[in-house]
This record gives structure tokens, sequence and C-alpha cells, in this order.
């Protein structure tokens, strides 16, 4: 879409969160000087959605144990975390976030309210990761380019209000039916244009983010996603698979699986499964396992998260399990929200009683859906299983989330800090005085080139460690 290098790219956009505006890629003479809506669509997809899965298979996974890494560095699994294994966090949600946010302008200007809908939708989607992983970070004053160069930081319990009243306006905003206006060759890779599909993603994204702020009373969670699941008609959320958001890898240029060339020892021979899932797969016959993990020697063997660094030879040496390497070509691997989750949340939401239904027929719903975006079929004695089957406790829905949101970004992460579930093992080489981590720490640049505003927020906050709190975790 826009042909500058890579060198100008890494800076604009890493600059638009902390120092810099966009001129140098705004005003390349290249590029289209009246882009539309739709020019922003796909490279916002793909780019947050292949920045979620590259850095689930580095950190994300290692931290809720879908995976340990066999080595010595880096030690997510030991919990340790460093300002710089932030940035490129920081990077890439900010340079798409500004891709939103033109893409938002442009719309307004337009009048088209199917892309405002989409543009707001994607704005939660991005800022949520963002405010998700640091807490307070710039959101106002970020995307202002020019006419601010050292933005300050909201506080997320400003942040998230503005995401979910921007989502609440662009349920209402979406047509009930049609197809969005690429007004050119642009192709929406998410849902083909059906606008119908984003209103769902929309209102399951509210489901999701008005979930995670539900120990805050001043959200009225309880009440919102009672009115989502009430409405079907007016709020409508996914009913099936075919509905999900899942981001379909082409593996044709440029859409490829974010690990399509990546070497099999990178992805998968220098990662094990955990202990930890592989026995909540291999005492419930879950057919996802092998679709997820290799054995070796005809078995299956893990490796238990946060050994002792005392013992980093003898794991590396020792033969054990690994990512399976087809999920390097995989379509499944683009998730960005299931089905699966949306029934897990209406069977959390049952069991408080914030809505009608049995929360056991939510919660079977959800195992079935994430069989089936993995291609495999629910065992006929799968859900009788006494580890499986419904049993009134929050924890049996939540290992069960767990499962489902195998490589989907931080989601797990997040849904820990939040609920404390599944319960994870704390290795004894566990660093952080055993704690999981509730942030990231703000990286370096930001703190050397914003360094005004960067003091600010951590006097606000309270330092710039990886175990305070988010707002939504209080």
């Amino acid at each position: 879409m826009r042909k500058i290098t890579f060198i100008i790219v890494l800076l604009a956009f890493t600059m638009a969160s902390c120092t810099k505006n966009f001129d140098a890629d705004r005003n390349n003479p290249n590029g289209v000087e009246d882009a539309t809506p739709a020019s922003f669509l796909a490279p916002v997809l793909y780019g947050v959605s292949s920045a979620d899965i590259n850095r689930a298979q580095l950190m994300g996974n290692e931290l809720v144990q879908y995976t340990v890494l066999k080595g010595d560095v880096p030690e997510f699994h030991r919990y340790v975390i460093h300002a710089s294994d932030a940035t490129y966090f920081w990077q890439q949600y900010y340079r798409y976030a500004y891709n939103v946010q033109d893409m938002y302008r442009r719309a307004v200007a337009l009048g088209d309210n199917n892309y405002v809908a989409v543009a707001l939708t994607l704005r939660a989607w991005i800022f949520s990761h963002l405010t998700d992983m640091f807490g307070d970070v710039p959101y106002s004053d970020a995307l202002k380019g020019d006419s601010l160069l050292l933005p300050t930081f909201d506080r997320q319990q400003d942040i998230y209000p503005s995401l979910l009243a921007g989502l609440d306006s662009a349920a209402d905003l979406f047509a009930t039916s049609g197809t969005l206006d690429f007004n050119g060759p642009v192709v929406d890779i998410l849902y083909a244009g059906d606008v119908n599909k984003w209103r769902k993603f929309c209102n399951s994204l509210r489901l999701r983010l008005y979930l995670r702020v539900s120990k805050r009373p001043e959200m009225n969670s309880a009440a919102k996603i009672a009115t989502i699941a009430a409405n079907s008609t007016k709020y409508p959320i996914f009913t099936s698979t075919a509905e999900e958001a899942n981001l379909n890898y082409t593996n044709i240029t440029p859409f490829f699986n974010p690990f399509f060339t990546t070497r099999n020892l990178d992805f998968s021979s220098s990662r094990a499964p955990s202990e930890f899932i592989l026995d909540a797969l291999a005492s419930r016959n879950d057919p996802r396992l092998p679709v997820w993990y290799l054995q070796t020697g005809g078995k299956y063997i893990g490796v238990p998260s946060a050994y002792l660094r005392s013992m980093d030879g003898v794991i590396f040496a020792t033969a054990t399990s690994a990512l399976n390497t087809t999920l390097q070509q995989t379509p499944r691997l683009g998730q960005i929200m299931s089905y699966a989750e949306v029934e897990f949340i209406l069977a959390e939401a049952a069991l408080n009683g914030w809505v009608s239904g049995d929360p056991a027929t939510y919660y079977n719903n959800g195992i079935q859906a994430s069989m089936q975006h993995w291609g495999v079929s629910l065992p006929a004695d799968y859900l009788a299983q006494p580890n499986v089957a419904f049993d009134g406790q929050l924890s049996t829905i939540l290992l069960q989330k767990y499962l489902a949101q195998f490589f989907v970004g931080f989601e797990s992460w997040f849904e820990f800090r939040r609920t404390g579930l599944p319960v994870l093992p704390v290795g004894p080489g566990a660093q952080n005085d055993g704690k999981m981590p509730t942030r990231l720490p703000y990286p370096i640049e930001c703190q050397n080139l914003n360094s005004k505003n960067y003091q600010a927020v951590v006097q606000r906050i309270g330092g710039d460690a990886i175990n305070i709190p988010g707002w939504w975790e209080k």
C-alpha cells in the first residue's frame, strides 16, 4: 500500500506512541493520496494478528505453560521479563492503531457508518491489548502526530470506558445486512465484506471486554452482558465456528501464516509442552493433543515449567515432545476471537446469574466449538468424563476455556490475571517470588524519548515493575 523503506516504517511507527509523527509515512510521494477506509483493513488485520501469534509463541505460551523453552534464555516461563521484551508489542500495536485512526477519519469524512464501526471495533481490539499488557498507556494523545509529539499516558480506568463506549456505538452503527464497500480491489481477509459477521465480531468482543472489567462495579458489566445476550437480533454474537474471527491464512503472498517460513528447529524443537498441559489433555483423552504436539519415541513427554537453571543442559539434551510443525502452515492458528470463547463467556455469565440459560449447555457448546475449530471430532464419551463433566464450578469452565485459547495471543494470560484460573504449578526455578507477572514494563525507547511523561506515569502507578496489577484486576 505504501512503498517506503523498512527503516522509515520502523522509525515512524515506533515514535508515534512516544515522540515522533507520521509525516514521513503519510506524505510519501509514492503512496496513495486519497486512501479509502478499506485500504487499511487487510494490513491491520494481518499485522496485528501476526504480531499476536508471533509473540504468543515467544512469551505468551511460556507464561501460561502451553510451552516451556528448552534453553537458558529467554526465561518467560520463570517470570523473567525485561523492558526490551516489550518493544515489539509497543511498536506493532501503535503502528496499526495509527492506521485504524486513519481508517476512522476517512470513514467519518465519507459518512460510511460501516467502516466507522469497523474502525471502532479494531481500535478496541488493539488498545485493549496495549492497556491489558502495560496498564496506563498513551491513548487520547497517542495518534495526534504533529499536534502532539510527546503524548501523556491515560489511566486504564479511563481507557476502558472509552473503548467500550466505542464498541457500543459500533454495534448500533453497523447495517443489519449487506457488504462493506471496498471502492476498489481491497479484500476483507477476515469476513469478505460480510457486514453481519462484523456485527457479530463487534458484539462478541463487547462480551470479552465487559467480562474482563467485571470486577469493577462502575462498569455495570453484568447488565451489559445480559443486554447483549438477550437481544440477538439487535446485538448478534457468534453462533458457530463459521462466524468466529479467525484469519484464515492462505499462505499465498502476502498472507502467510507467520511461521510458514520459520525453520522447524526454531519453531518447534526448542519448545516442549509443559507437564501441566500434557496432563490436562492426556488425562481427558483430548483429541486436540496430537494436533498441537508431537510425540517422541512413541509417547508424549513434557517439561516442568520454571525448572531450575541448573537443569538447563539436562533439559536441552532430553528428548521431549514438541509443538506440531503443521501449526506453521495451518489457517486455524489465526484465531482473533473464537465462537468457543463466546460460549465460555456465556457459561460464566449464566453461572453468575447474569444471563438466562443452563451454564452446562454453554460449557458443552464451548468444548464442541473448540474441537470443531481444530478439525477434530468430539469423542462420544468426552463430556461424560468425571474430569470434564460440568460440576457447577468456575474452575471447570476456565480449564476448558484455557485449552480453547491455545495460541490465541495473550488471552489466557489476561484471563489468568482476572481469575487465577486454571491453577498453574509454580516451578522451583521461578523468579519474581513465584508470582505471575501482571504487566509488561514500558519499552526502553519510550523511557528515553518521552521521559517526562514516562516519569509521571511511573510515579502515578507506583513504579514500572511487572507486579503492579491493572485497574480491572483490583
